[in-house]
Parts: C-alpha cells; sequence; structure tokens
C-alpha cells in the first residue's frame, strides 16, 4: 500500500490503550510532537548508541508509522515518527493547553509511563536513582510526587540552580518499590539497563 494510503488508513485508526500510554510516556520525556497536515505526530529521537531503544518504541507503536528508524548522522542519532494522529493531536493539547509544557491532571501515572520517562530523563545516582524534570513547574513536580506516592514511591524534588527545581530523587527506603515497577520494561531495552542500581 503507498504511504499516504497506508497514513489515511492509519488515521482512521482508534489508538489502543497501550500505545496511548506509550504516547504520553513519551511526552512526559523526550517525545516531540510536530504538525502533520491536520494532526500532530509524534517524534522520537535518542543517541545512536540507544537505537535498541528506538527500536522498542517503534514496535509499540508500529501501528502508527508508516517508516523506519533512519540514522541522523549530523546528530548521531536514530529517529522515527509516527503518522499526524487525531489521537495524539488530542493528547498534545493536553500537554500544551496555554503553549507551555504541563503535565495533564486526568493522567495518572502508570508503570510503564514512568519507565519510559525514567529511561529518558533519569538514571542511577548512588545507591538510588533520580529524573531529570527541568521541563515542568514547581506544580508539574508537586504531581509527580503525589503520582509516585500513589504508586508507593516516595520521592525528593531537589533544585538544579537557584530557584527551579529540576531533578526528582528516588528515596533511598523506596528505591527496591520503584525498581519492581520499572525493571520489567527496563529489561527489554538491554541498552538502558546501566540506569539501574545493581541490587541483590
Amino acid at each position: 500500500m503507498p504511504h499516504n494510503k497506508r497514513a489515511d488508513h492509519i488515521k482512521s485508526l482508534t489508538m489502543t490503550p497501550l500505545e496511548r500510554e506509550v504516547v504520553l510516556g513519551c511526552l512526559l520525556g523526550d517525545g516531540s510532537c510536530t504538525k502533520s497536515g491536520k494532526n500532530y505526530r509524534l517524534r522520537i529521537e535518542h543517541q545512536a548508541a540507544h537505537r535498541e531503544y528506538v527500536e522498542w518504541k517503534i514496535r509499540l507503536l508500529e501501528r502508527l508509522c508508516v517508516t523506519e528508524p533512519r540514522a541522523v548522522k549530523a546528530h548521531d542519532s536514530f529517529r522515527f515518527g509516527t503518522v499526524g494522529h487525531p489521537g495524539i493531536t488530542y493528547i498534545r493539547g493536553q500537554f500544551y493547553p496555554n503553549g507551555l509544557k504541563a503535565i495533564p491532571r486526568n493522567m495518572p501515572i502508570t508503570p510503564l509511563m514512568l519507565s519510559i520517562l525514567f529511561m529518558d530523563d533519569g538514571g542511577r545516582i548512588h545507591s538510588t536513582g533520580n529524573i531529570s524534570l527541568h521541563s515542568y513547574c514547581d506544580d508539574d513536580v508537586d504531581y509527580m510526587v503525589a503520582e509516585l506516592a500513589r504508586l508507593g514511591v516516595s520521592t525528593k524534588p531537589h533544585y538544579d540552580g537557584h530557584e527551579k527545581r529540576g531533578r526528582l530523587y528516588i528515596e533511598t527506603a523506596s528505591y527496591r518499590a520503584f525498581e519492581r515497577l520499572i525493571k520489567p520494561y527496563v529489561a527489554e531495552v538491554r541498552c538502558m539497563e546501566y540506569k539501574l542500581v545493581l541490587t541483590p
């Protein structure tokens, strides 16, 4: 099927709950939306060393794509994009209600979404983990603290610089609970396992 006809067919599909969850997780992290006709499409790009991670994401979103990931030599990265889709357009509107990125308050954080956010913007530090939230305001950080507490994980926001609380630290006592939530997904992407703390 030609790309344009296939893209038109994809636009008529209703996103599955899994696809929606992945898109939400990607937009929480490094994913971006770009205009594509009347709709928005999701664009994913990661460094070449994390090609496996790009391929993992496209497997989860393959119904919404017409092209494979491609190398971007100028960035030493791999990139792919979905087609412009009404479902992605709606989700993008939730994240940018006033033109500035904000975490939708009607969006409960799930383990899969948290895993994607961690693989995008998190890492280990000493015997625990942390997640960068530099693109979000204090109210968004507080929302994430509350959502992780709902999942059984205690966190503390820390300041990076003078004013912005740009990083969320997992309380050491909560790291095992955090790991139990994300490890099943991180284990599917071997190139990202270095971000986990090795626990017995």
